[in-house]
């Protein structure tokens, strides 16, 4: 619906809040919440060497049931700071259930 804005946006480091002012620009719709619902993203095999884990936000769509998926990596060490920093957002998917 969206892909060719979002991709756009994949690639780029953004904090949260920024990234879902500019899902609310793409989409022309509001938000529910500025950082999303954060999920960690577990592997099957764990990277020890790794320093970044990887999350999804999911921020749904006021006054409709679609939501959209950023999936995104952030420093280990930063884990808790998650809507404060900048994350390096990686793939963008809007799921509707209409």
């Amino acid at each position: 619906m969206h892909e060719q804005d979002f991709r756009m946006l994949e690639g780029r480091s953004l904090t949260l809040p920024e990234l879902g002012r500019e899902i609310e620009n793409i989409t022309g719709r509001q938000i529910k919440d500025s950082t999303g619902e954060i999920k960690r993203v577990v592997a099957h095999l764990p990277n020890f060497e790794s320093d970044t884990d990887t999350f999804v936000a999911t921020y749904r769509l006021n006054h409709q049931h679609d939501f959209i998926d950023a999936t995104f990596t952030a420093p280990k060490r930063e884990r808790n700071r998650l809507t404060e920093i900048a994350v390096n957002v990686k793939l963008i998917s809007y799921m509707t259930k209409s």
